[in-house]
């Protein structure tokens, strides 16, 4: 992965190096103050999926998609929050978002080819295929035809729908839900600095992968929040490279950053100067709350949307960005490689698996709710975060 050597990283990113370093040389593995029970009922309530659809997928700002993959005079169609939603570019080089809705008879403007995942399309112009109305990429009605027809219907008032849109750090993010605008960084909680530090807007998209699996959309999330499964469910796969539950946390408002700690850090540790050596003595990860995953591989980086369209579904869809001097050619067949030894194995086989496993064993009665110790202190605070939001205490940062 291309080196970043122009700044030291970040005061909170130096703490959690110097953190992980205390805790390899000690011997003592940072953990909650308590242990917790998060009620089956979280999992598989309808009545609650309502309330995380109501709160979190449709007033919080939700992760649309990395910086790339939207460029400049182009048009990206939006569609797992519920809705139809595009995200677009403009020759400003600035990000908006709409409802995918044309202000006419309501039919998409941009639409997705094929069973594949969507993918921005070049346009100067958002085009109706059913009348032909037309609009900028500001959302701008330009052109009706035969517009002479519509007496007395003002088209000031027929501009597309706006819905809050952002950027920061190198990801886009929206809302759902008309309303008033958002600073990306101000809701990173400082995040963005160890983003920028990272590099993530420099990456480029490789693959992604859009899918939909049995199991609540948090069973996927708790599975990312503990290392503490890595010994068992990872064993001969990926825990060969990790110490066993060895990671540090910096809890950023209800964002969560972790270092979770490689063997080689037992071995020779060295204050990393740069991207490259941190990821070879830890893999950083970031989640985002409330749905999304940066996960940061020695050379390439996982990111995670975990999306619910149903009370016992998860929609996954995992981008995998790679660094851009490592994009030509001769680089495709270890890229493919990778991907699918991390998707297909790691995530598919092991991780999604297991929470389509779990989902299945909730209606048995058997638990009236899933148990978590101290070395699962992020899935209790992730669970209390939703319930804060829920519950009006805890609202997004960076509004007004």
């Amino acid at each position: 992965m291309t080196q970043q050597t122009s700044a030291p990283p970040p005061a909170t990113l130096a703490d959690l190096i110097h953190r992980l370093d205390h805790a390899r040389s000690t011997g003592e593995r940072e953990m909650g103050t308590e242990t917790g029970t998060v009620p089956v009922g979280h999992y598989t309530d309808r009545h609650h999926w309502q309330q995380e659809q109501d709160i979190l997928f449709a007033q919080w700002p939700i992760v649309a998609a990395h910086s790339s993959e939207v460029p400049a005079g182009s048009a990206l169609p939006f569609d797992v929050l519920g809705v139809p939603m595009v995200v677009t570019r403009s020759g400003d080089d600035r990000v908006r978002a709409f409802f995918n809705v044309c202000r006419h008879r309501g039919m998409a403007l941009v639409q997705a080819e094929g069973p594949e995942p969507a993918k921005a399309k070049s346009c100067k112009t958002l085009v109706c295929p059913y009348h032909g109305w037309t609009y900028g990429l500001d959302g701008h009605l330009r052109h009706r035809l035969h517009a002479e027809t519509f007496d007395g219907i003002d088209p000031a008032t027929l501009h597309l729908v706006e819905l809050p849109c952002a950027e920061a750090g190198g990801l886009i993010f929206v809302k759902r839900t008309p309303g008033p605008a958002f600073s990306a960084a101000g809701f990173l909680q400082g995040l963005e600095e160890h983003l920028q530090w990272l590099g993530l807007a420099d990456m480029k998209v490789f693959r992604k992968i859009d899918r939909v699996y049995a199991a609540n959309w948090k069973l996927t999330v708790d599975a990312f929040l503990e290392g503490y499964h890595i010994r068992v469910l990872h064993r001969d796969t990926i825990y060969p490279f990790f110490a066993d539950a060895y990671t540090v946390n910096l809890d950023a408002g209800p964002h969560q950053d972790s270092l979770v700690a490689r063997r080689r850090a037992f071995e020779a540790f060295e204050t990393p100067r740069d991207r490259g050596a941190l990821c070879k003595l830890a893999t950083p990860t970031q989640f985002l709350f409330p749905n999304t995953f940066l996960i940061w591989h020695p050379d390439y980086v996982s990111l995670i949307g975990m999306f619910s369209p149903a009370a016992g579904e998860v929609r996954w869809m995992h981008t995998m960005l790679i660094p851009p001097d490592r994009t030509g050619d001769d680089w495709i067949p270890h890229w493919e490689k990778t991907f699918r030894l991390i998707e297909e194995t790691v995530f598919q086989k092991e991780d999604i698996a297991t929470a389509v496993a779990i989902q299945r064993g909730l209606h048995s009665g058997a638990n009236a709710g899933l148990q978590a110790g101290r070395l699962e202190h992020g899935v209790l605070r992730f669970h209390r975060g939703i319930d804060a939001a829920i519950g009006g205490t805890l609202v997004p940062a960076g509004e007004g």
